[in-house]
């Protein structure tokens, strides 16, 4: 037997479809089947990938960001390495004394001169009895071969088609740096002229700056105990 699941009326099994109202009849003792439309699947958030590409900007810049400094620190622990390594190794050669102009000099009129701690600078005497005299040096000689007294003044000759040596600072440099370099870096003269140079001793500082001038790039450094500067 079908029975229509709105009249509840019973019909044989030959029939399809209710008289009353024309519902479609179920097997008595049947449920009737209800479709049911599934509800549509939620749009996943775009919340997830705005976050995951914000992640991913600030760990680029962070990458980014540690790559620059690695690559400074490495460039100046290569510089204060090699600096280092320079100050630490013993003046092994006798530098040559050269003679001042003024040929009735005594040995107390010249400063008793600092060892220097670089293996290439050469220890000049110069004359300190008369301040307008001017003693030769070597493109490499430094500060730190003269007695650094603060406020000592000194006056160089540097010979023409001079090689550029090192130095650290801007304006004011660290004793230990090339004379005549810093007078280049200065705009005193030039490395193919060469030229006279003053010096004046000055206390130490606790950093050097690094710049370019005139062809010279100078190199940084922390705390020296000892500066000039040139003029």
């Amino acid at each position: 037997m079908k029975q229509c699941s709105k009249c509840n009326r019973t019909y044989d099994d030959s029939q399809a479809f209710c008289l009353m109202d024309g519902t479609p009849l179920t097997v008595e003792g049947e449920q009737e089947t209800v479709a049911r439309q599934s509800p549509a699947p939620k749009k996943k958030s775009r919340f997830l990938l705005w976050f995951g590409l914000v992640g991913l900007v600030i760990l680029i810049g962070a990458v980014a960001a540690a790559f620059v400094a690695y690559s400074f620190f490495k460039t100046d622990e290569t510089a204060r390495t090699k600096r280092q390594t320079n100050i630490s190794v013993p003046k092994t050669s006798t530098s040559p004394s050269i003679t001042p102009s003024t040929p009735d000099i005594t040995p107390e009129s010249s400063p008793t001169a600092e060892s220097s701690p670089k293996t290439e600078l050469q220890k000049p005497t110069p004359d300190t009895g008369n301040a307008d005299e001017t003693t030769p040096i070597q493109w490499n000689t430094s500060a730190v071969s003269f007695k650094e007294d603060v406020g000592k003044i000194y006056k160089f000759r540097c010979p023409p088609n001079g090689t550029a040596g090192s130095i650290w600072g801007s304006d004011i440099y660290t004793a230990d740096s090339s004379i005549c370099t810093a007078a280049v870096h200065a705009g005193l003269f030039s490395l193919t002229d060469g030229g006279v140079v003053t010096i004046e001793f000055r206390s130490g500082r606790q950093t050097y700056g690094s710049t370019e001038r005139n062809g010279i790039t100078s190199n940084t450094y922390g705390e020296y105990p000892h500066s000039f500067v040139v003029r």
